[in-house]
């Protein structure tokens, strides 16, 4: 593994530092994070189909907007309004698409995220519902 040159105390800084930049209020933010569960079934009286979702959890994030170079560079994938949120992996296991992350009063969708080679954090790539 590429992370095998440190110590397991190593590793351990690098979390807590990770978790002390999130946690202060002057650069991280608290966020409600809902868990996709399942499609469930089509409702005729609307026309949708009604997803469900996990119980929500209240997380700290740190929240930067994708640049226009990266725009630029995915070739699609990201889009003009997209977010980037950083969790913690001790916060949510595995991420996936359409979680929904809930910043005051805006709904956003997960569209892709990544894992940090140590699996401290999640770089979630988000957009507006």
């Amino acid at each position: 593994m590429a992370t095998d040159f440190l110590t397991a105390n190593e590793k351990t800084l690098f979390t807590n530092d990770f978790k002390d930049i999130i946690d202060d209020a002057s650069i991280g933010i608290s966020i409600t994070y809902r868990p996709f569960s399942s499609k469930g079934s089509f409702a005729p009286s609307t026309g949708k189909v009604v997803e469900t979702y996990s119980t929500d959890r209240t997380i700290n994030s740190f929240r930067a907007s994708v640049s226009d170079k990266e725009i630029e560079n995915s070739g699609g994938k990201y889009q003009a309004g997209d977010w980037r949120y950083m969790i913690r992996v001790a916060d949510v296991a595995i991420p996936k698409k359409d979680d929904r992350v809930i910043d005051g009063s805006i709904t956003r969708y997960v569209v892709s995220w990544t894992t940090d080679p140590l699996r401290i954090y999640h770089s979630l790539i988000v957009r507006n519902i």
